[in-house]
């Protein structure tokens, strides 16, 4: 979505609003809407048009659709039978109770006050490591209908646990839509340029101890730095550097755990020789020191 925030998938902390699953009869149309947060609607049976912005989709079953706030949307039951369908109002996560609003007031009408116009600007924030498409058909349709069927049910529970497990209901469906779109390396599923950021990526991981930048691995692909960064950030979201970054972390935290090496011996041997360096991004990535990772890693074994 233009303007909005991106967060990593760390942050994803996401906060549901509304879910329900509902029988819409043949033929039926609806008025064009806007929404003030973000909206799954997933197809069990039934077929249909969704229009968002100006483009139209065909709803058919296993599709799972996505709306985003403040686009204009309308949806039309085809054919001769009922559409049966989930729907879940969600933001990526919780904008405070000054963005806070009920949902049966101003999605459903329901003791809404006359006069109440739109709802002030909300900020708008979606995942940094993946884009959702306004429509998409499942390849696991099983595990998708089972999500949502988990979403409806907890929505029903009261007190905090059940909205934690609304909560863990909603990161369950959003890892089976990245797995949907994205690789087990974190490329875009058909994105034009996925097997070069693919190369590129299994490039680094035999070689991320090394001197490595983006201009050697774009000297490989026979581009320049520039274009190479351009395309390869394109194809997974992330730079170069920042995927480089992540890598070498990630093969220094069974490094650690082992408390076989120093930290400064650990950051060699991931490609990161100043220590200082490599302390700081290892906090940056995992919210502690490298250290302090070893002993809260090495605490339970000790036990």
């Amino acid at each position: 979505m233009e303007g909005a925030q991106k967060i990593d998938h760390r942050l994803l902390s996401p906060y549901v609003r509304y879910v329900h699953e509902v029988e819409i009869a043949a033929g039926t149309r609806s008025q064009d809407r806007q929404i003030y947060d973000c909206e799954f609607i997933f197809v069990v049976r039934g077929e249909g048009r969704l229009r968002i912005g100006d483009r139209m989709h065909e709803m058919k079953p296993g599709g799972l659709y996505y709306i985003r706030p403040h686009v204009t949307n309308a949806m039309e039951v085809t054919g001769t039978l009922p559409m049966d369908c989930f729907a879940v109002h969600f933001d990526y996560m919780y904008l405070g109770d000054g963005h806070e609003f009920s949902p049966y007031a101003v999605y459903l009408g329901q003791g809404i006050e006359e006069g109440i116009g739109r709802l002030p600007e909300r900020p708008s924030v979606e995942p940094s490591e993946f884009e959702v498409p306004a429509a998409m058909l499942a390849s696991d349709v099983k595990s998708f209908y089972e999500a949502f069927k988990q979403l409806n049910d907890a929505f029903r529970l009261n007190g905090v646990g059940g909205r934690l497990q609304l909560k863990s209901a909603m990161l369950r469906l959003l890892s089976l839509v990245y797995e949907e779109l994205m690789t087990r390396e974190g490329v875009r599923i058909g994105h034009p340029h996925a097997g070069m950021a693919l190369d590129a990526i299994r490039y680094m991981e035999e070689h991320y101890a090394e001197r490595l930048d983006t201009t050697r691995l774009a000297a490989r692909a026979l581009l320049t730095p520039k274009y190479f960064g351009t395309l390869f950030k394109q194809a997974t979201g992330t730079t170069v550097s920042a995927y480089l970054q992540r890598l070498r972390i990630e093969r220094a935290k069974p490094l650690l755990a082992e408390r076989k090496l120093s930290v400064e011996e650990v950051g060699v041997r991931v490609g990161i020789e100043d220590l200082y360096y490599f302390s700081k991004l290892f906090k940056k990535v995992e919210g502690m020191s490298p250290t302090r990772y070893a002993a809260s890693v090495a605490w339970p074994q000790s036990r």
